[in-house]
Parts: structure tokens; C-alpha cells; sequence
């Protein structure tokens, strides 16, 4: 199963974090990873969740995902990034992998209770991580937002239309939606 890393960034110095954002691609592509959301644009559709620059990776299996955020190069970036952001960064594993190129994925925070994920497939998406319990590697998501679901759709449009379709209201940490890279 796929490990996902979810990367919640809030950038405090432009010019250190340029830094990081070039040493990073090449310590995440060590360990087979890939971005699957690069900082886009993103629209708070549930929850009182205001992300900043939002990441998400997608690894192999959770163990190769610990693997890299435990590597010695990526612990010199992360230096840097800790130098010139603040933010939260949470490990958890997947239900399937992601086909990948999609314009858009929904990424939910809460509690026990699950965002209402009826009817993804319906409206072309496929639930990528759900409900999983989060490993949080820094600062943290806690109390209600100790979980994460992820979800990919081929675009904006069908993920809005899912979003507009359901109860996802039961996401009390949040559900965002976010541009892909």
C-alpha cells in the first residue's frame, strides 16, 4: 500500500525556502516518490481549516515515505524549510495508489467520523487514503484532526460537484480543495 505525505506550510521567509524547494525534488525522487500537489491553489470547501501552502507526496509504501523524511539529505532540507516556515507535516498510509496527473484532490482532517465519501466514484474520483490515523511528524494535528482521507479527481469541476453532493460537512478539522501539480 502507497504512503502519502501531507505537508500543511507556512512560508515565513521567501528567500531561505527557495533553498529548500531546490533541494527537495532530488532527496524525494531518491526514494521513488512523487508530487502529487506542489503548493496549488487551493478553496476550503468544509471546516474551519485554512491551510497555507499545501504538499502531497505519494511514495511506495508508508515505510519508504518514513524512510526519505528520515534521510540524511532530506534532514538538511528540512533545516532549511524549519529555518524559513512553520507548518504541519503528517505520515499515513494509503488505500490505493494514485494514477496521478489529476487536476484535483480533496484533502479532509478529522476525527473518528468519516468526511462522507459516498459517492466518489460516482463523480469520477478514487478515495486515495481513508480515514487513515496520521503519523504527525511535526507540530501536529491532534485531538479531532488525528485522521486524514485524501481523494483524486481527474478535475475541479467533478471534485466540486462531489463536494456539493454529500454531508462532507462531518469533517470537523476540515476538507480542502487542491489544485495538482
Amino acid at each position: 500500500m502507497p504512503g502519502y505525505v501531507i505537508a500543511d506550510v507556512t512560508v515565513t521567509d521567501p528567500e531561505t525556502y527557495a533553498g529548500y524547494r531546490a533541494l527537495t525534488p532530488g532527496t524525494i525522487q531518491a526514494f521513488d516518490g512523487r508530487f502529487l500537489v506542489r503548493g496549488g491553489d487551493h478553496e476550503v470547501i468544509a471546516g474551519a481549516w485554512t491551510p497555507g501552502r499545501l504538499v502531497l507526496l505519494e511514495f511506495d509504501s508508508l515505510a519508504r515515505a518514513a524512510a526519505w523524511y528520515d534521510s540524511p539529505a532530506y534532514v538538511e532540507a528540512r533545516a532549511i524549510r524549519q529555518s524559513a516556515s512553520t507548518g504541519t507535516v503528517v505520515l499515513t498510509e494509503g488505500d490505493c495508489p494514485a494514477v496521478g496527473g489529476s487536476e484535483a484532490y480533496v484533502i479532509a482532517r478529522h476525527g473518528a467520523i468519516d468526511p462522507g465519501l459516498i459517492g466518489v466514484p460516482a463523480h469520477g474520483g478514487r478515495v486515495l487514503v481513508s480515514a487513515s490515523p496520521a503519523k504527525v511528524k511535526e507540530i501536529g494535528w491532534v485531538g479531532a484532526c488525528a485522521r486524514v482521507s485524501v481523494i483524486e479527481f481527474a478535475d475541479h469541476t467533478a471534485a466540486v460537484a462531489w463536494s456539493g453532493s454529500v454531508q462532507d460537512q462531518q469533517a470537523r478539522g476540515g476538507v480542502v480543495l487542491v489544485k495538482g501539480v
